[in-house]
Protein backbone atom coordinates (compact mmCIF):
# COMPACT_ATOMS: atom_id res chain seq x y z
CA UNK A 1 0.00 0.00 0.00
CA UNK A 2 1.17 3.30 -0.81
CA UNK A 3 0.90 6.21 1.57
CA UNK A 4 -0.72 9.56 1.05
CA UNK A 5 1.48 12.70 0.11
CA UNK A 6 1.07 16.30 0.55
CA UNK A 7 -0.30 18.34 -2.07
CA UNK A 8 1.20 22.14 -2.22
CA UNK A 9 -1.48 24.71 -0.87
CA UNK A 10 -1.02 27.60 -3.40
CA UNK A 11 -1.11 27.93 -7.28
CA UNK A 12 2.52 29.02 -8.08
CA UNK A 13 4.51 27.99 -11.02
CA UNK A 14 6.71 26.60 -8.02
CA UNK A 15 3.90 25.08 -6.06
CA UNK A 16 2.52 23.49 -10.11
CA UNK A 17 6.13 22.12 -10.49
CA UNK A 18 6.13 20.48 -6.87
CA UNK A 19 2.17 18.95 -7.06
CA UNK A 20 3.65 17.49 -10.51
CA UNK A 21 6.39 15.43 -9.24
CA UNK A 22 4.15 14.60 -5.91
CA UNK A 23 1.14 13.42 -8.49
CA UNK A 24 -2.03 12.73 -6.90
CA UNK A 25 -0.87 10.58 -3.89
CA UNK A 26 -2.82 8.17 -4.82
CA UNK A 27 -3.37 4.71 -2.22
CA UNK A 28 -3.45 1.88 -3.61
CA UNK A 29 -3.83 -2.25 -2.42
CA UNK A 30 -2.84 -4.86 -5.02
CA UNK A 31 -4.48 -8.34 -5.26
CA UNK A 32 -2.93 -10.72 -7.66
CA UNK A 33 -6.07 -12.84 -8.93
CA UNK A 34 -3.85 -15.48 -11.14
CA UNK A 35 -0.29 -15.44 -12.33
CA UNK A 36 -0.63 -12.85 -15.03
CA UNK A 37 -4.24 -10.86 -13.70
CA UNK A 38 -4.19 -7.99 -11.11
CA UNK A 39 -6.96 -6.63 -9.07
CA UNK A 40 -6.00 -2.97 -7.89
CA UNK A 41 -8.45 -0.82 -5.50
CA UNK A 42 -7.51 2.80 -5.33
CA UNK A 43 -8.24 5.98 -4.02
CA UNK A 44 -6.91 9.68 -4.69
CA UNK A 45 -7.43 11.57 -1.34
CA UNK A 46 -9.91 14.40 -0.47
CA UNK A 47 -8.06 16.94 -0.49
CA UNK A 48 -6.61 16.57 -3.92
CA UNK A 49 -9.72 15.68 -5.17
CA UNK A 50 -11.21 19.13 -3.46
CA UNK A 51 -8.26 20.71 -5.08
CA UNK A 52 -8.53 20.07 -8.57
CA UNK A 53 -12.22 20.50 -8.19
CA UNK A 54 -11.98 23.99 -6.93
CA UNK A 55 -9.38 24.92 -9.98
CA UNK A 56 -11.49 23.69 -12.91
CA UNK A 57 -14.37 25.33 -11.28
CA UNK A 58 -12.02 28.75 -10.99
CA UNK A 59 -11.12 28.00 -14.60
CA UNK A 60 -14.81 27.65 -15.49
CA UNK A 61 -15.81 30.69 -14.42
CA UNK A 62 -12.49 32.80 -15.81
CA UNK A 63 -13.99 31.37 -19.36
CA UNK A 64 -17.26 31.53 -20.07
CA UNK A 65 -19.68 34.01 -20.10
CA UNK A 66 -23.71 34.23 -18.46
CA UNK A 67 -25.82 36.98 -18.60
CA UNK A 68 -25.72 39.49 -15.37
CA UNK A 69 -22.35 38.31 -14.30
CA UNK A 70 -18.91 39.43 -14.68
CA UNK A 71 -16.24 37.36 -16.17
CA UNK A 72 -14.66 35.16 -12.80
CA UNK A 73 -17.43 36.29 -11.08
CA UNK A 74 -20.19 33.75 -11.19
CA UNK A 75 -21.34 31.85 -8.68
CA UNK A 76 -19.73 28.52 -7.76
CA UNK A 77 -24.00 27.01 -6.98
CA UNK A 78 -24.84 28.27 -10.18
CA UNK A 79 -21.84 26.66 -11.93
CA UNK A 80 -22.45 23.58 -10.02
CA UNK A 81 -26.24 23.59 -11.08
CA UNK A 82 -25.55 23.92 -14.56
CA UNK A 83 -21.97 22.22 -15.15
CA UNK A 84 -21.88 19.87 -12.35
CA UNK A 85 -22.15 16.88 -14.07
CA UNK A 86 -19.80 17.39 -16.75
CA UNK A 87 -17.13 19.11 -14.83
CA UNK A 88 -16.98 16.14 -12.50
CA UNK A 89 -17.30 13.69 -15.33
CA UNK A 90 -13.98 15.21 -17.07
CA UNK A 91 -12.78 15.40 -13.77
CA UNK A 92 -13.40 11.65 -12.30
CA UNK A 93 -11.76 10.57 -15.87
CA UNK A 94 -8.64 12.54 -15.53
CA UNK A 95 -7.96 11.49 -11.77
CA UNK A 96 -8.85 7.57 -12.87
CA UNK A 97 -6.08 7.84 -16.02
CA UNK A 98 -3.79 9.89 -13.78
CA UNK A 99 -3.99 7.52 -10.73
CA UNK A 100 -3.71 4.28 -11.92
CA UNK A 101 -0.21 5.67 -13.92
CA UNK A 102 0.58 6.52 -10.80
CA UNK A 103 0.33 2.71 -9.88
CA UNK A 104 2.03 0.97 -12.60
CA UNK A 105 4.60 3.45 -12.58
CA UNK A 106 4.71 2.73 -8.80
CA UNK A 107 4.52 -0.93 -8.90
CA UNK A 108 6.92 -1.02 -12.54
CA UNK A 109 4.54 -3.15 -13.57
CA UNK A 110 4.08 -4.63 -17.19
CA UNK A 111 0.50 -4.35 -18.36
CA UNK A 112 -0.34 -6.41 -21.94
CA UNK A 113 -4.13 -5.25 -21.62
CA UNK A 114 -5.86 -2.38 -21.22
CA UNK A 115 -7.32 -2.05 -17.94
CA UNK A 116 -11.07 -2.95 -17.18
CA UNK A 117 -11.99 -0.15 -14.57
CA UNK A 118 -15.01 -0.71 -12.33
CA UNK A 119 -16.50 0.41 -9.40
CA UNK A 120 -15.74 4.50 -10.06
CA UNK A 121 -16.84 6.92 -7.33
CA UNK A 122 -16.50 10.27 -6.93
CA UNK A 123 -18.95 12.36 -5.13
CA UNK A 124 -17.06 15.94 -3.83
CA UNK A 125 -20.48 17.99 -4.65
CA UNK A 126 -22.52 15.49 -1.79
CA UNK A 127 -19.87 14.90 0.35
CA UNK A 128 -16.24 17.81 0.24
CA UNK A 129 -14.82 15.08 2.57
CA UNK A 130 -15.23 12.07 -0.23
CA UNK A 131 -12.34 11.19 -2.48
CA UNK A 132 -11.82 9.16 -5.16
CA UNK A 133 -12.00 5.32 -6.07
CA UNK A 134 -11.91 2.68 -7.90
CA UNK A 135 -11.19 -1.18 -8.71
CA UNK A 136 -8.98 -2.13 -11.99
CA UNK A 137 -8.53 -5.57 -13.49
CA UNK A 138 -5.23 -6.02 -16.23
CA UNK A 139 -3.30 -7.95 -17.02
CA UNK A 140 0.57 -8.39 -16.71
CA UNK A 141 3.42 -10.16 -18.60
CA UNK A 142 3.93 -13.41 -16.86
CA UNK A 143 7.57 -14.17 -14.39
CA UNK A 144 9.27 -16.67 -15.36
CA UNK A 145 13.13 -18.65 -15.42
CA UNK A 146 14.38 -18.68 -18.31
CA UNK A 147 14.87 -22.38 -19.63
CA UNK A 148 18.70 -23.32 -20.67
CA UNK A 149 19.15 -23.31 -24.40
CA UNK A 150 22.99 -25.54 -23.71
CA UNK A 151 23.13 -28.18 -25.62
CA UNK A 152 20.15 -28.17 -28.53
CA UNK A 153 20.77 -29.90 -31.30
CA UNK A 154 18.82 -29.20 -34.52
CA UNK A 155 18.75 -31.00 -38.08
CA UNK A 156 17.83 -29.37 -40.85
CA UNK A 157 15.76 -30.44 -44.09
CA UNK A 158 16.33 -30.75 -47.18
CA UNK A 159 14.56 -28.08 -49.19
CA UNK A 160 15.66 -28.18 -53.05
CA UNK A 161 14.19 -26.57 -55.75
CA UNK A 162 12.61 -28.29 -58.15
CA UNK A 163 12.05 -27.29 -61.92
CA UNK A 164 8.04 -27.14 -61.22
CA UNK A 165 8.97 -24.78 -58.30
CA UNK A 166 10.38 -22.60 -60.52
CA UNK A 167 7.71 -22.56 -63.01
CA UNK A 168 5.22 -21.80 -60.68
CA UNK A 169 7.42 -18.88 -59.12
CA UNK A 170 7.28 -17.53 -62.63
CA UNK A 171 4.06 -18.37 -62.80
CA UNK A 172 2.80 -16.13 -59.72
CA UNK A 173 5.23 -13.20 -61.43
CA UNK A 174 3.29 -13.22 -64.82
CA UNK A 175 0.17 -12.86 -62.64
CA UNK A 176 1.28 -9.59 -61.51
CA UNK A 177 2.27 -8.57 -64.48
CA UNK A 178 -1.29 -9.43 -65.99
CA UNK A 179 -3.98 -7.12 -67.32
CA UNK A 180 -7.37 -7.40 -66.30
CA UNK A 181 -9.39 -6.86 -69.45
CA UNK A 182 -13.34 -7.01 -69.80
CA UNK A 183 -15.22 -10.65 -70.50
CA UNK A 184 -18.88 -11.40 -71.00
CA UNK A 185 -20.62 -12.45 -67.69
CA UNK A 186 -22.01 -15.28 -69.74
CA UNK A 187 -18.41 -16.49 -70.87
CA UNK A 188 -17.11 -15.91 -67.40
CA UNK A 189 -15.31 -18.68 -65.50
CA UNK A 190 -13.86 -20.07 -62.40
CA UNK A 191 -10.30 -18.46 -63.04
CA UNK A 192 -12.23 -14.74 -64.26
CA UNK A 193 -12.84 -11.87 -61.65
CA UNK A 194 -16.53 -11.21 -60.54
CA UNK A 195 -17.31 -7.40 -59.47
CA UNK A 196 -20.06 -6.29 -58.03
CA UNK A 197 -21.57 -5.82 -54.17
CA UNK A 198 -23.28 -8.38 -51.82
CA UNK A 199 -25.72 -8.03 -48.94
CA UNK A 200 -26.42 -10.14 -45.83
CA UNK A 201 -29.91 -11.77 -44.53
CA UNK A 202 -30.35 -13.31 -41.30
CA UNK A 203 -33.43 -14.75 -40.32
CA UNK A 204 -34.91 -13.16 -43.64
CA UNK A 205 -34.01 -9.48 -42.50
CA UNK A 206 -31.50 -7.61 -44.79
CA UNK A 207 -28.43 -6.68 -42.10
CA UNK A 208 -25.76 -5.77 -44.13
CA UNK A 209 -26.04 -3.99 -47.79
CA UNK A 210 -23.79 -2.47 -50.92
CA UNK A 211 -20.46 -3.77 -49.65
CA UNK A 212 -18.61 -4.20 -52.88
CA UNK A 213 -16.50 -7.18 -52.89
CA UNK A 214 -14.72 -9.04 -56.24
CA UNK A 215 -13.83 -13.01 -56.12
CA UNK A 216 -12.37 -15.45 -58.57
CA UNK A 217 -14.89 -18.41 -58.05
CA UNK A 218 -12.08 -21.17 -57.85
CA UNK A 219 -10.39 -19.84 -54.79
CA UNK A 220 -13.18 -20.58 -53.36
CA UNK A 221 -13.26 -17.18 -51.26
CA UNK A 222 -15.55 -14.35 -51.19
CA UNK A 223 -14.58 -11.27 -49.48
CA UNK A 224 -14.52 -12.90 -45.78
CA UNK A 225 -16.09 -15.55 -46.15
CA UNK A 226 -14.95 -19.52 -47.36
CA UNK A 227 -17.38 -21.43 -49.70
CA UNK A 228 -16.23 -24.33 -50.54
CA UNK A 229 -18.74 -25.30 -53.94
CA UNK A 230 -18.16 -21.90 -54.74
CA UNK A 231 -17.01 -22.31 -58.51
CA UNK A 232 -19.95 -25.19 -58.37
CA UNK A 233 -22.52 -22.54 -57.67
CA UNK A 234 -21.42 -19.98 -59.39
CA UNK A 235 -21.22 -22.53 -62.87
CA UNK A 236 -25.28 -23.22 -62.45
CA UNK A 237 -26.16 -19.74 -61.52
CA UNK A 238 -28.14 -17.91 -64.62
CA UNK A 239 -26.54 -14.56 -64.75
CA UNK A 240 -28.64 -14.04 -68.18
CA UNK A 241 -31.37 -12.67 -65.27
CA UNK A 242 -30.77 -10.16 -62.55
CA UNK A 243 -31.05 -12.67 -59.96
CA UNK A 244 -28.00 -12.28 -57.67
CA UNK A 245 -26.24 -15.43 -56.37
CA UNK A 246 -27.47 -17.03 -53.26
CA UNK A 247 -25.41 -18.49 -51.11
CA UNK A 248 -25.48 -19.80 -47.16
CA UNK A 249 -22.47 -18.77 -45.55
CA UNK A 250 -20.68 -19.06 -42.07
CA UNK A 251 -19.54 -16.14 -40.53
CA UNK A 252 -16.24 -16.38 -38.89
CA UNK A 253 -15.56 -15.50 -35.14
CA UNK A 254 -13.50 -12.36 -35.93
CA UNK A 255 -15.82 -10.64 -38.08
CA UNK A 256 -16.16 -7.07 -38.20
CA UNK A 257 -19.61 -7.17 -37.45
CA UNK A 258 -19.98 -8.70 -33.40
CA UNK A 259 -23.28 -9.76 -33.63
CA UNK A 260 -23.02 -11.82 -36.38
CA UNK A 261 -20.06 -13.31 -35.61
CA UNK A 262 -20.32 -17.42 -35.70
CA UNK A 263 -23.72 -17.27 -36.88
CA UNK A 264 -24.80 -18.89 -40.17
CA UNK A 265 -26.51 -16.20 -42.60
CA UNK A 266 -28.08 -15.57 -46.39
CA UNK A 267 -25.39 -13.91 -48.95
CA UNK A 268 -27.05 -12.51 -52.01
CA UNK A 269 -24.31 -11.05 -54.67
CA UNK A 270 -25.35 -8.96 -57.20
CA UNK A 271 -23.23 -9.07 -60.39
CA UNK A 272 -22.10 -6.12 -61.71
CA UNK A 273 -18.56 -7.41 -64.16
CA UNK A 274 -16.50 -9.83 -65.03
CA UNK A 275 -12.74 -9.69 -65.87
CA UNK A 276 -10.51 -12.57 -67.09
CA UNK A 277 -6.66 -11.75 -66.15
CA UNK A 278 -4.57 -11.78 -69.37
CA UNK A 279 -1.17 -13.22 -68.77
CA UNK A 280 1.73 -11.72 -70.80
CA UNK A 281 4.06 -14.18 -73.01
CA UNK A 282 7.34 -15.50 -70.85
CA UNK A 283 9.45 -13.89 -73.66
CA UNK A 284 12.69 -11.34 -73.96
CA UNK A 285 10.60 -8.13 -73.14
CA UNK A 286 9.23 -10.04 -70.05
CA UNK A 287 12.59 -11.02 -69.21
CA UNK A 288 13.43 -7.48 -69.45
CA UNK A 289 11.56 -6.03 -66.77
CA UNK A 290 12.63 -7.67 -64.40
CA UNK A 291 16.24 -6.73 -65.27
CA UNK A 292 17.22 -9.63 -67.51
CA UNK A 293 17.95 -9.79 -71.02
CA UNK A 294 16.86 -12.87 -72.33
CA UNK A 295 14.37 -15.93 -70.85
CA UNK A 296 16.92 -18.28 -69.46
CA UNK A 297 18.41 -15.99 -67.41
CA UNK A 298 15.50 -14.97 -66.23
CA UNK A 299 14.68 -18.61 -65.22
CA UNK A 300 18.12 -19.03 -63.57
CA UNK A 301 17.14 -15.68 -61.78
CA UNK A 302 14.25 -17.13 -59.94
CA UNK A 303 16.10 -19.99 -58.98
CA UNK A 304 18.50 -18.41 -57.55
CA UNK A 305 15.79 -16.30 -56.07
CA UNK A 306 14.02 -19.43 -54.86
CA UNK A 307 17.06 -21.32 -53.47
CA UNK A 308 17.60 -17.78 -51.32
CA UNK A 309 14.59 -18.28 -50.17
CA UNK A 310 14.22 -21.81 -49.59
CA UNK A 311 17.60 -21.68 -47.30
CA UNK A 312 15.78 -18.54 -45.13
CA UNK A 313 12.46 -21.10 -44.95
CA UNK A 314 15.15 -23.85 -43.49
CA UNK A 315 16.72 -21.42 -41.18
CA UNK A 316 13.30 -20.67 -39.91
CA UNK A 317 12.67 -24.24 -39.09
CA UNK A 318 15.65 -24.70 -36.97
CA UNK A 319 14.84 -21.51 -35.37
CA UNK A 320 11.41 -22.46 -34.40
CA UNK A 321 12.91 -26.32 -33.52
CA UNK A 322 15.09 -24.56 -30.81
CA UNK A 323 12.80 -21.62 -29.76
CA UNK A 324 10.16 -24.66 -29.60
CA UNK A 325 13.38 -26.41 -27.13
CA UNK A 326 13.56 -23.84 -25.23
CA UNK A 327 9.89 -22.91 -24.59
CA UNK A 328 9.77 -26.79 -23.42
CA UNK A 329 12.45 -26.07 -20.94
CA UNK A 330 10.65 -22.74 -19.64
CA UNK A 331 7.64 -23.25 -17.10
CA UNK A 332 5.38 -20.12 -17.80
CA UNK A 333 1.77 -19.42 -17.17
CA UNK A 334 0.38 -17.05 -20.04
CA UNK A 335 -2.57 -14.23 -19.54
CA UNK A 336 -5.38 -15.99 -21.66
CA UNK A 337 -7.03 -12.55 -22.15
CA UNK A 338 -4.31 -11.77 -24.83
CA UNK A 339 -5.29 -14.93 -27.27
CA UNK A 340 -7.80 -13.24 -28.88
CA UNK A 341 -6.43 -10.08 -29.21
CA UNK A 342 -3.28 -11.90 -30.50
CA UNK A 343 -5.24 -14.07 -33.31
CA UNK A 344 -5.32 -10.73 -35.86
CA UNK A 345 -1.88 -10.43 -35.65
CA UNK A 346 -1.46 -14.13 -36.45
CA UNK A 347 -3.21 -13.14 -39.99
CA UNK A 348 -1.24 -10.39 -40.35
CA UNK A 349 2.15 -11.99 -40.19
CA UNK A 350 0.49 -14.44 -42.23
CA UNK A 351 0.17 -12.43 -44.78
CA UNK A 352 3.08 -10.73 -44.93
CA UNK A 353 4.94 -14.09 -45.25
CA UNK A 354 2.82 -14.91 -48.19
CA UNK A 355 3.25 -11.73 -49.76
CA UNK A 356 6.97 -12.36 -49.40
CA UNK A 357 6.49 -15.69 -51.34
CA UNK A 358 5.39 -13.56 -54.37
CA UNK A 359 1.23 -13.93 -54.22
CA UNK A 360 -0.52 -10.79 -55.16
CA UNK A 361 -2.88 -8.81 -52.35
CA UNK A 362 -5.85 -10.30 -53.14
CA UNK A 363 -4.78 -13.90 -53.36
CA UNK A 364 -3.44 -13.39 -49.83
CA UNK A 365 -6.41 -12.70 -48.09
CA UNK A 366 -7.82 -15.51 -49.86
CA UNK A 367 -5.40 -18.43 -48.95
CA UNK A 368 -5.10 -17.19 -45.18
CA UNK A 369 -9.03 -17.37 -44.84
CA UNK A 370 -8.99 -20.49 -46.40
CA UNK A 371 -5.71 -21.70 -43.83
CA UNK A 372 -8.08 -20.42 -40.59
CA UNK A 373 -10.68 -22.15 -42.06
CA UNK A 374 -8.82 -25.69 -42.14
CA UNK A 375 -7.67 -24.64 -38.49
CA UNK A 376 -10.14 -25.20 -35.69
CA UNK A 377 -10.68 -21.99 -32.83
CA UNK A 378 -8.95 -24.56 -30.13
CA UNK A 379 -6.34 -25.09 -32.66
CA UNK A 380 -5.82 -21.31 -32.99
CA UNK A 381 -5.84 -20.95 -29.68
CA UNK A 382 -3.19 -23.77 -29.23
CA UNK A 383 -1.12 -22.03 -31.80
CA UNK A 384 -1.50 -18.57 -30.11
CA UNK A 385 -0.69 -20.04 -27.21
CA UNK A 386 2.63 -20.97 -27.69
CA UNK A 387 3.74 -18.22 -30.08
CA UNK A 388 2.94 -16.11 -27.02
CA UNK A 389 4.87 -18.15 -24.81
CA UNK A 390 7.91 -17.71 -27.44
CA UNK A 391 7.31 -13.95 -27.51
CA UNK A 392 8.10 -13.02 -24.06
CA UNK A 393 11.30 -15.71 -24.54
CA UNK A 394 11.71 -13.43 -27.28
CA UNK A 395 11.69 -10.81 -25.46
CA UNK A 396 13.61 -12.03 -22.22
CA UNK A 397 16.42 -13.35 -24.16
CA UNK A 398 16.67 -9.47 -25.90
CA UNK A 399 16.93 -7.58 -22.86
CA UNK A 400 19.16 -10.38 -21.45
CA UNK A 401 21.56 -10.10 -24.49
CA UNK A 402 21.06 -6.50 -25.44
CA UNK A 403 19.63 -6.75 -28.65
CA UNK A 404 18.55 -3.57 -30.30
CA UNK A 405 17.25 -2.34 -34.07
CA UNK A 406 18.62 0.53 -34.97
CA UNK A 407 16.86 3.68 -37.19
CA UNK A 408 18.82 2.80 -40.45
CA UNK A 409 17.41 -1.14 -39.87
CA UNK A 410 14.15 -0.03 -39.32
CA UNK A 411 14.05 2.25 -42.82
CA UNK A 412 15.79 -0.48 -44.77
CA UNK A 413 13.05 -2.75 -43.74
CA UNK A 414 10.48 -0.20 -44.86
CA UNK A 415 11.57 0.21 -47.77
CA UNK A 416 11.22 -3.84 -48.57
CA UNK A 417 7.65 -3.93 -47.40
CA UNK A 418 6.83 -0.77 -49.64
CA UNK A 419 8.40 -3.11 -52.65
CA UNK A 420 6.62 -5.76 -51.54
CA UNK A 421 2.82 -3.97 -51.41
CA UNK A 422 3.38 -1.58 -54.45
CA UNK A 423 3.47 1.52 -51.83
CA UNK A 424 5.97 4.21 -51.92
CA UNK A 425 8.07 3.99 -48.94
CA UNK A 426 7.42 6.90 -46.82
CA UNK A 427 3.10 6.79 -48.16
CA UNK A 428 3.98 3.36 -45.94
CA UNK A 429 6.25 4.96 -43.26
CA UNK A 430 3.45 7.20 -42.60
CA UNK A 431 0.75 4.58 -42.95
CA UNK A 432 2.63 2.43 -40.08
CA UNK A 433 3.30 5.44 -37.75
CA UNK A 434 -0.56 6.62 -37.59
CA UNK A 435 -1.55 2.76 -36.86
CA UNK A 436 1.23 2.43 -34.48
CA UNK A 437 2.52 -0.84 -36.51
CA UNK A 438 6.12 0.51 -36.68
CA UNK A 439 6.97 -0.60 -33.02
CA UNK A 440 5.46 -3.91 -33.99
CA UNK A 441 7.79 -3.93 -36.56
CA UNK A 442 10.78 -2.94 -34.77
CA UNK A 443 9.77 -5.63 -32.32
CA UNK A 444 9.50 -8.19 -34.89
CA UNK A 445 13.23 -7.30 -36.51
CA UNK A 446 14.64 -7.75 -32.92
CA UNK A 447 13.01 -10.84 -32.34
CA UNK A 448 14.62 -11.93 -35.96
CA UNK A 449 17.95 -11.20 -34.80
CA UNK A 450 17.49 -13.26 -31.29
CA UNK A 451 16.45 -15.63 -33.09
CA UNK A 452 19.36 -15.72 -35.91
CA UNK A 453 21.78 -15.28 -32.70
CA UNK A 454 20.14 -18.65 -31.40
CA UNK A 455 20.58 -20.68 -34.75
CA UNK A 456 24.58 -19.13 -34.36
CA UNK A 457 24.86 -20.71 -31.17
CA UNK A 458 23.09 -23.82 -31.43
CA UNK A 459 24.47 -27.65 -32.75
CA UNK A 460 22.82 -27.71 -35.89
CA UNK A 461 23.21 -31.29 -38.21
CA UNK A 462 23.13 -30.53 -41.96
CA UNK A 463 19.98 -32.63 -44.26
CA UNK A 464 22.85 -35.58 -43.89
CA UNK A 465 23.12 -35.39 -40.34
CA UNK A 466 27.30 -34.05 -40.31
CA UNK A 467 27.48 -30.91 -37.81
CA UNK A 468 27.22 -27.79 -40.08
CA UNK A 469 28.99 -24.09 -39.84
CA UNK A 470 26.54 -22.05 -39.28
CA UNK A 471 26.57 -18.01 -39.16
CA UNK A 472 23.46 -16.05 -37.98
CA UNK A 473 22.30 -14.21 -41.29
CA UNK A 474 21.93 -10.81 -41.70
CA UNK A 475 18.61 -9.74 -40.63
CA UNK A 476 18.59 -6.21 -41.10
CA UNK A 477 17.42 -6.19 -45.01
CA UNK A 478 15.11 -8.04 -44.58
CA UNK A 479 14.08 -10.89 -47.24
CA UNK A 480 14.36 -9.10 -50.66
CA UNK A 481 17.90 -7.95 -49.82
CA UNK A 482 18.78 -11.41 -48.91
CA UNK A 483 17.24 -12.61 -52.20
CA UNK A 484 20.24 -12.05 -54.70
CA UNK A 485 20.88 -7.74 -53.84
CA UNK A 486 18.32 -5.76 -55.84
CA UNK A 487 17.81 -7.66 -59.26
CA UNK A 488 16.59 -10.73 -57.10
CA UNK A 489 14.33 -8.25 -54.47
CA UNK A 490 12.86 -7.42 -57.90
CA UNK A 491 12.00 -11.09 -58.75
CA UNK A 492 11.14 -11.79 -55.49
CA UNK A 493 8.76 -8.88 -54.44
CA UNK A 494 7.07 -7.48 -58.04
CA UNK A 495 4.98 -4.73 -57.12
CA UNK A 496 1.43 -5.28 -57.31
CA UNK A 497 0.14 -2.10 -58.97
CA UNK A 498 -3.40 -1.84 -56.76
CA UNK A 499 -1.25 -1.71 -53.38
CA UNK A 500 -2.00 -3.66 -50.49
CA UNK A 501 -6.03 -4.90 -49.77
CA UNK A 502 -6.79 -3.85 -46.35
Amino acid sequence: MVTDTETAGTHSEEAKEKDEKQGLGTRWEIEVVSACKRRVKASVPAETVKEKLDKNYKELAGSIQLPGFRPGRIPRKLLEARFGEEIEGDLKEALVSGSFSEVIEGQKLKLVSSPQIDDVQLKPAADPTAGLSYVAEFEVEPEFELGDPAGIEVKREALPVTDADVEERIRLLRRKEGQLTSVDPLEAGPDDVFHGQYSLLADGVKVKSGVAARFTPSSKVLDAFYVEDLAARVAAWDRSSAAPLRLRVQVSGNYPDEVLRDREVDLEFALESTQRLELPELDEELARKFGKDSVEAFRNEVRTTLEVLRRRQGDKFLESKILGAIAERTPMELPEGLVEALRGRMRQAREYELLEQGFRPDEVQELAIKEERATTEEAQRDIIRLQMKEFFILEKIAEKEKVLVTEEEAEERVEVMAQLYGLAPQLLREELRKSGRLEELRRSMRHEKVRALLRSRASVLGPDGRPEAVLARPVAGGPAVDAGGAQGAQVAASSDPEGPQT
